[in-house]
């Protein structure tokens, strides 16, 4: 059990709106609990000679955050929301036209996850096989004094739930303003793996901060994107992936295993909530 009395693989309690503002083609706020972001979806329209492209429409990202002014951690949230919805929109339907995503974060985000974590700073490197005895090696100097880690993520100061809640509201608000088609409709959601070997779906910052590693998957849902067939009710093709901490490919393999199932429940969530709204 964890500290709010959740199951390892339960979500928070999740929130879907569409439709709040009024001056964008479309938009929508998504929220796991705290973590929210409100995204607004705008286009096709005209576009500046110099950034148009003659086979599609232009797609600009813009992330704002709650506090402060955006600097280099949402250029690099702007850049994977970008690789994520350009594949997917129709964009070639619209030549020499643009199409602009704003999503505003609606929490505060950490200025970075403390050292004092168990696996130090979210600079650490990632991936697998673990190698204890290199960590040790590289993570000492000469006079046995332990190094400080360089080259943090340019994510860092935004929680995987932060960014996941980000992605689901930019969805949301091309899904209400229906302007441009997508191919199918992206999901995200974040996971850590506690010090106990846990994964623990849709974490607090709490968990996050204290967490072995940390992992954020997006997964694309709709008829004929995905060349893999299996048994799930829905088709998707994993859209994004991202990972900090100390873990194995079994664990990094068994984290996306179970974000596939959990965002088949998130999207089963929007289902209901956006069948509402059109049915007013």
């Amino acid at each position: 059990m964890r500290s709010d009395g959740r199951q390892d693989d339960s979500l928070r309690p999740l929130q879907v709106r569409l439709g709040e503002l009024s001056r964008a083609d479309g938009s929508g706020r998504f929220s796991f609990g705290p973590s929210a972001a409100l995204a607004s979806f705008t286009g096709p329209t005209e576009i500046r000679l110099r950034e148009e492209q003659l086979s599609q429409a232009t797609l600009e990202l813009v992330h704002r955050p709650l506090e402060g002014v955006a600097g280099v951690q949402s250029r690099a949230l702007e850049d994977s929301l970008s690789a994520v919805f350009e594949p997917l929109l129709n964009l070639r339907a619209f030549p020499r036209s643009l199409c602009q995503i704003v999503v505003q974060g609606l929490a505060p985000a950490p200025a970075a996850y403390p050292s004092s974590s168990p696996f130090g700073a979210p600079s650490q490197r990632n991936g697998w096989p673990r190698d204890s005895n290199a960590d040790a090696d590289e993570d000492e100097d000469m006079d046995g004094e332990t190094k400080e880690e360089e080259g943090a993520s340019p994510l860092a100061g935004y929680s995987f739930s932060a960014r996941a809640a980000a992605l689901n509201a930019a969805s949301l608000a091309t899904l209400h303003a229906g302007s441009v088609g997508l191919r199918a409709f992206p999901i995200a959601v974040s996971l850590a793996l506690n010090t106990d070997g846990d994964l623990l779906v849709d974490p607090t910052l709490d968990e996050e901060t204290g967490a072995q590693a940390r992992f954020g998957f997006g997964w694309a849902f709709g008829a004929g994107i995905s060349s893999k067939k299996d048994d799930a009710d829905e088709e998707a093709e994993l859209v994004w992936a991202e990972a900090e901490g100390d873990f194995s490919k079994q664990e990094f393999d068994a984290a996306r295993d179970l974000s596939r199932r959990k965002a088949e429940e998130v999207l089963d969530f929007v289902k209901e909530k956006v069948g509402e709204y059109f049915e007013q």
